[in-house]
């Protein structure tokens, strides 16, 4: 597991109050993590500021499981430097 995807775990873990062992590369925000719109906010907020990064909603929801948000982190990421 790299550091992204390790730091992002930690994150979704804490606002969801899961195990972050149970978060697999195929954890589907929606149906199996139950997201609303006022804690995806929290998550944007969160990865913004762990990753000092800048993203819209309108991006983020395209990220339907947690690899891909993960892989749009790591984009984003690179873009950055």
């Amino acid at each position: 597991m790299n550091d992204v995807e390790k730091r992002f775990k930690g994150i979704v873990a804490d606002i969801f109050k899961i195990d972050a062992k149970k978060l697999k590369p195929t954890t589907r925000f929606i149906e199996d993590l139950g997201v609303r719109s006022l804690t995806m906010v929290a998550l944007v907020a969160a990865v913004e500021t762990e990753f000092g990064i800048k993203t819209t909603s309108m991006e983020t929801s395209k990220n339907k499981t947690f690899k891909q948000a993960v892989d749009y982190i790591k984009r984003k990421l690179k873009e950055k430097k």
